[in-house]
């Protein structure tokens, strides 16, 4: 397609999104604060403003056309977006030297590039309110009310623990009633933080404990996790640099370290441990889907939202977890120190890790989890060129891997490596993957004897709630299910560095890639010191010592369970009946769900095909993002009209009558 921009004729893609997107892909960035690609167009900012045939308008929400006429930058345009800016920074908190995203803000970037020095308008004060109550902070104060974090929980975590309230000047992003995050279905997956372009979203940073920890004399442990080095080099300006990890564990060393391992190693760990659980679970035919359970973040959103699926998780702890309680029970006797004077630091990509490390089930394996970006702040402080350090291995025995380790850092590395170690036992004729859609990964694999093996891979939780409800359902039936709750896999962790979009994160996947490519080991069954943990310590994959050292349990975190309040009760069995829960929670309610259940009855009164449907009231579905919800059988309907739930209803019965 051909445009004008700036005077140009320029041929830009057929199929862009969107005028901002399509100027991107030809070089030319729009400033913007509050544009999502992965989400739905807001417009909130104007930032974005653009001349178009001689009118201002805002070029995210704009498809490009045959022969537009584009002006990106005139005195007009620029005074604009400074006014648009001022206006921002007298309501915001400028208190830029204390707040953690001092250096690498949009809004902070935008001020020093539009020159601004003075705000000529009287500042507002805004809401002060902090919340620390879990592992993610937020800040009032800083929230320029972009939107960001409400479609990206909202419309692609699908949980929605954040939303508007109030109008005006008055308005905020709050959890429902100005409630704490700690009290929301929250999962921590920290895609918020990863999202927010000012400091209104952080995570709480823990580099204090691991300072006093190296005060008073603790035997400090390192372990650092794939996707670290896949994107530690952005924050140091170090592309293309495969040998970052060495550089890493001799500046840990150098700074008071003991040892350093790689958890990449404990990933090999737990797809060997992990591979033969579902191998078992395939000839018992029980349990299944076996979901992986190496994501917390997909963990803790399954114990919010699918309890009744706790018991199809893999038992097998994260590689985090697995080698800490290797690190504490058995290497600790090996080198005759005390485990309780052993400070073990693990380097996450993810903030919902922080959250792990300090689950009842797990706590004590772990001591510290810190992010890249705290990383990078340990590395920056310490006054180190990275580039200048000589890179060094991770120490044996737990600082060797294999591609499929390493592979853990991104989508479908812990499916992948299930199945290559599955290759040793079973031979596989065939496997074929194919992308049903973006985040979500179909694979079969035919066995020699002609029996089909078949996963998913997703990523998203928004796309893992598409695919329970589609098993739940029936529509898809398969063995093993990978999650991911973030985009892209560990890569797109709430940790990161900024930014954190898909363009950066597409980037990481590759640089992840090569770092793999170079490793000579390509299963874990050819990791010579995994196998050896085994043999001295472990027995065998599921044995009792191996239970007791690599497995964990899960726990019912559903914030409501209140029994179903039996409104239109049918007294015939279970399986000849259908029965339609209509959520009567205080946000399902406000959006109009007491007149869905109203309607419901007279249909069921009236209508011959609804005679053997049986009508209850629930309190909540976890689903509040997107009220009014309903249920028929174990499917949620949300965004609910009665119509809607008709039509379902309807299609459900016939269905169920064949």
């Amino acid at each position: 397609m051909k445009i004008i921009v700036n005077g140009k004729e320029t041929i830009i893609k057929d199929d862009s999104r969107n005028l901002l997107e399509a100027l991107r892909d030809i070089g030319i960035e729009i400033p913007n604060l509050c544009y999502l690609s992965e989400t739905s167009i807001y417009g909130a900012c104007r930032m974005c403003l653009v001349e178009i045939d001689g009118q201002i308008m805002t070029s995210c929400s704009i498809k490009p056309y045959e022969g537009m006429n584009v002006r990106t930058h005139t005195p007009e345009i620029y005074e604009m977006r400074r006014g648009i800016l001022e206006l921002i920074l007298a309501s915001h908190n400028r208190d830029c030297t204390t707040c953690e995203r001092n250096g690498n803000c949009k809004l902070q970037r935008y001020a020093e590039e539009f020159g601004i020095r003075k705000i000529r308008f009287d500042k507002l004060d805004k809401s002060n309110i902090i919340d620390y109550s879990s592992i993610i902070i937020r800040d009032n104060s800083k929230c320029i009310l972009c939107g960001d974090c409400v479609r990206v929980c909202d419309e692609i975590q699908s949980i929605g623990a954040i939303d508007f309230a109030f109008r005006g000047f008055e308005a905020q992003v709050m959890p429902a009633f100005g409630d704490e995050l700690s009290t929301t279905n929250c999962v921590l997956c920290g895609q918020c933080v990863a999202h927010c372009p000012t400091g209104a979203l952080t995570f709480r940073n823990d580099l204090q404990n691991v300072y006093k920890a190296m005060e008073e004399g603790k035997y400090i442990i390192g372990m650092m996790a794939p996707a670290v080095r896949a994107s530690i080099q952005e924050e140091l300006g170090m592309e293309d640099d495969v040998v970052v990890a060495g550089r890493i564990v001799n500046f840990l060393k150098s700074i008071g370290f003991k040892k350093v391992f790689d958890v990449a190693f404990a990933a090999d760990l737990v797809a060997y441990e992990e591979a033969h659980e579902f191998k078992e679970r395939l000839e018992k035919g029980e349990k299944l889907p076996q979901f992986t359970s190496c994501c917390p973040g997909w963990v803790k959103f399954a114990e919010h939202n699918y309890p009744e699926y706790l018991n199809n998780l893999s038992t097998v702890k994260s590689p985090q977890q697995a080698l800490g309680s290797i690190i504490k029970k058995f290497y600790a006797k090996e080198i005759g120190v005390n485990p309780e004077d052993i400070y073990l630091v693990s380097i996450m990509p993810c903030t919902a890790k922080k959250f792990e490390a300090e689950r009842e089930e797990l706590v004590g394996e772990v001591d510290a989890v810190i992010t890249t970006r705290e990383l990078s702040q340990l590395i920056r402080s310490s006054g180190f060129n990275l580039k200048n350090v000589p890179p060094v291995p991770f120490d044996r025995p737990y600082g060797l891997s294999s591609q499929s380790g390493l592979s853990f850092g991104k989508t479908g590395g812990v499916f992948g490596s299930v199945l290559k170690v599955l290759e040793s036992e079973i031979e596989f004729d065939d496997i074929k993957t194919e992308e049903i859609e973006k985040g979500i990964r179909v694979t079969k694999a035919t066995t020699k004897d002609g029996k089909v093996i078949s996963g998913v891979v997703v990523f998203g939780l928004g796309n893992t709630r598409k695919v329970i409800d589609s098993i739940k359902n029936g529509k898809l039936k398969v063995d093993i299910v990978e999650v991911m709750a973030c985009d892209y896999g560990c890569i797109g962790g709430g940790g990161q560095p900024y930014p954190n979009d898909a363009r950066v994160r597409t980037k990481r996947a590759k640089i992840l890639n090569e770092v793999v490519g170079i490793d000579v080991l390509i299963s874990p069954n050819e990791n010579y010191h995994m196998l050896s943990l085994y043999e001295r310590y472990l027995e065998k994959p599921l044995s009792h010592v191996s239970h007791e050292v690599l497995h964990t349990t899960y726990r019912n975190r559903k914030r409501i369970n209140d029994e179903d309040i039996e409104i239109l009760p049918l007294p015939v069995e279970e399986d000849k009946k259908t029965t339609v829960k209509v959520c009567l929670g205080t946000s399902c309610y406000s959006k109009g769900s007491y007149d869905i259940l109203s309607d419901l009855i007279d249909v069921v009164n009236k209508e011959e095909w609804a005679k053997n449907v049986e009508i209850k009231g629930t309190f909540c579905v976890e689903n509040c993002g997107k009220s009014p919800n309903v249920v028929i059988d174990d499917t949620i309907v949300s965004e609910a009209t009665t119509e809607k739930v008709k039509e379902v209803l309807k299609k459900h019965v016939k269905s169920e009558k064949g």
